[in-house]
Parts: C-alpha cells; sequence; structure tokens
C-alpha cells in the first residue's frame, strides 16, 4: 500500500502528526511574538494549546480508543479527512482572524462521532467522555463570545479531568502488565475503589468550584482536597519501579502534574507564595503537554505493530517537555519564557522527526491499519 494512502487509514495516524507539528508552528510563532516580531496575544497562544494542539491529541486517541472500546471499525478515508480540515480551518481561521467561530466547529462534531458509538453500543462506562468533549465546547464558545480568560482557564481545568479519567486509567494498568512482564507476576498496581471514583468528581468540584466563586479561598480549597485525592491516586501506583521504563515513567510524570497544578492553585488562592500563572502552565505545559506526548508516542508504537520501547530520540523528548515546564513555572521573567518555550517545542519537534516514518507508513505486522 503506497505510504500517501496510509494516513487515512486510522485515525492516530493524522491527528497523532498535526499534534506533533502544531505546537511546533504555534509554539515558534508566539514565540516570535513574545520577542515583539508579531502581533499575537497571550489568549491566542492559551487557545491553540487547548483548542488546537489538545483537540488534535484528544480527537486522535479517541477515534482510535473508542471503536476498541464498542468493538466497531474506526472513522477512515473521507470522513476522517473531513475532521481533519475541520480541524485545521480552525486553527486557520484563528490564526489570521477571519470569522474565528469557525473554531467552533470541531468539538461538537467530535462529541458527536464519539458519542454516536458509544451510545449506540450502550458502552455507559464511557459516556461521561462525549458529555466532557460537550462541556469543553461550551468553555471555548465562552472564549469566543464571552470572557476570553475564564474560558481558557475553565478549559484548562477540564482537560485535567480527562486526564484524571483516561489518564487514571491507562497508567496503572500499562504500569501494571509492563512490571508484570520485567519484574514479576505479583506486581500490582491499583487504587482502592473508593478513592478510584473520587478522582474526576473532585475535578470537577474544583471546576464547579472555580465557577461559582473564581479565584476565592472557597475555589482554593476545592483545589487543595483535587490535588490530595489526585496525589493520593497514585500511590499504589508502583510508580518509583518505572524509573528504567520511558514509556511509563512518561505517564506517570503527565498524571503527577495535575496534583501538582492544583496543588499550585490552593497555594496560590490560599496564600501569597505563588503566583497563579504557575498553577496555570503546571496544568497545561506541564501536565497536558507531557501526557499528550506520553499517549502518542506509546498508542503510535503500539498501532504501528513495534514493540513498547521508546526510540532515543523521543526519550530527549519526554525530558524536553518536562524540563520546558518546570522552566516556565521557575523563571517567569522574560528570557525564562523563551528559555522554556525554545526548549518545550524542541521536545515536540524530536517526536515528530521520530514518529513522522512510524505515522505515515506501514505497520511492521503487516496489518491493515
Amino acid at each position: 500500500m503506497p505510504h500517501r494512502s496510509l494516513l487515512l487509514t486510522a485515525p492516530h495516524r493524522p491527528f497523532f502528526l498535526a499534534a506533533g507539528i502544531f505546537p511546533v508552528v504555534a509554539m515558534s510563532l508566539w514565540l516570535a511574538a513574545w520577542s515583539g516580531r508579531l502581533h499575537l496575544t497571550a489568549t491566542w497562544h492559551g487557545h491553540e494549546m487547548i483548542f488546537g494542539l489538545g483537540a488534535a491529541a484528544i480527537a486522535g486517541f479517541l477515534l482510535t480508543a473508542v471503536p476498541t472500546w464498542i468493538h466497531r471499525p474506526p472513522v477512515q478515508g473521507l470522513p476522517l479527512l473531513a475532521l481533519l480540515l475541520l480541524w485545521l480551518i480552525g486553527r486557520i481561521a484563528m490564526l489570521i482572524g477571519w470569522a474565528p467561530w469557525l473554531d467552533l466547529l470541531f468539538l461538537p462534531t467530535l462529541a458527536g462521532v464519539v458519542g454516536w458509538g458509544i451510545v449506540r453500543a450502550r458502552n455507559v462506562r464511557n459516556y461521561p467522555v462525549p458529555a466532557l468533549l460537550l462541556v469543553l465546547s461550551l468553555c471555548n464558545a465562552d472564549y469566543h463570545f464571552g470572557d476570553a480568560s475564564r474560558g481558557l482557564w475553565l478549559a484548562t481545568l477540564l482537560v485535567t479531568a480527562m486526564i484524571a479519567l483516561i489518564g487514571g486509567r491507562i497508567t496503572p494498568l500499562f504500569t501494571q502488565n509492563a512490571l508484570r512482564q520485567s519484574v514479576g507476576p505479583e506486581i500490582t498496581c491499583g487504587t482502592p475503589p473508593w478513592l478510584d471514583r473520587l478522582a474526576v468528581p473532585a475535578v470537577l468540584a474544583a471546576l464547579a468550584a472555580e465557577i461559582a466563586a473564581p479565584q476565592t479561598s472557597w475555589s482554593g480549597a476545592a483545589a487543595l482536597l483535587a490535588a490530595a485525592i489526585l496525589g493520593a491516586r497514585m500511590l499504589g501506583w508502583q510508580t518509583w519501579r518505572t524509573v528504567r521504563f520511558p514509556i511509563l515513567w512518561v505517564l506517570h510524570a503527565g498524571y503527577a502534574w495535575v496534583p501538582v497544578g492544583y496543588a499550585l492553585i490552593a497555594i496560590s488562592l490560599l496564600t501569597d507564595g505563588m503566583v497563579p500563572t504557575a498553577a496555570l502552565h503546571a496544568l497545561s505545559a506541564g501536565a497536558m503537554g507531557v501526557m499528550i506526548l506520553a499517549v502518542m508516542s506509546r498508542a503510535a508504537l503500539g498501532h504501528s505493530g513495534r514493540p513498547l520501547m521508546t526510540p532515543r530520540l523521543t526519550v530527549i523528548a519526554y525530558a524536553l517537555v518536562n524540563l520546558g515546564a518546570i522552566i516556565r513555572m521557575a523563571v517567569p521573567s522574560h528570557g525564562g519564557i523563551l528559555v522554556s518555550g525554545l526548549v518545550w517545542t524542541a521536545g515536540y519537534a524530536l517526536f515528530v522527526i521520530d514518529y513522522w516514518s512510524i505515522l505515515t507508513g506501514p505497520r511492521l505486522d503487516s496489518r491493515p491499519v
């Protein structure tokens, strides 16, 4: 099968490639704007990281995972191309400022595609997934027609709920499977069921508190509770055993940024010891940036018939994206922001270099997708 026809055989191929290339382009434009060479706003930058990078990665993951959950074939061919073009039209509209409302079309469409399959299969466990996509669409509408800063902040919190929901499932599961093969069959990675059930509601409660009482001690207390629950959830995940396995520790790092981010929100609201932008970038550049890279790299390997051994450049990419997030939090000066942006962007550039052939080429096991 020619390579040009492979890109549309599986949803993760075009959307993961887009989610790798887009942040390199968008962050380069933003750094140029930060240096005074372009006229782009901070809200554009925040919007494109969530609704550009985030939406592409979410689409690639869900359009690939949901068919597995419900035992149906994935979206392919022209329908997949239409979804990709709808995402791309939104990016162009946001960049040139012409009919930016076109950006609002992608997420509801994605929610409809994903939700139709889940509801049709009566896959009750995953009903929250399309619901979260629709609420994320409302945050995007708030950005366009209401308060842009509020819309972005609420969208950031909502994406962390998705990380808590999906990352909280796959991280201990993948870790347990890998450690049982490499360490011993007795290894277990999990969370007490009662604590597991509290994770996503805790994040949604923090989101609700931010809507009802924004930037107050009440929302700070809700964030502190979420941080405690999300952090406690990791205690049984055998994180310390993953140090030798980059494809595992990056999942733990991506998830760990979430309780760190909520702890920083609490500190900023309950004390004077932290600036709010540190929490914002812990959840965006940290949690979202790292978890997206972790999931895309692992899924691309698995769906290409390759062993789950992370290529060397990708391990460097993991380190760079984490380092970029740390620098952005710790050094909020003009120079620090430029350095953190360059480091973070370099991580995604390395992912594209390492995974281009994987995402555009045939599977090693000769399976069709």
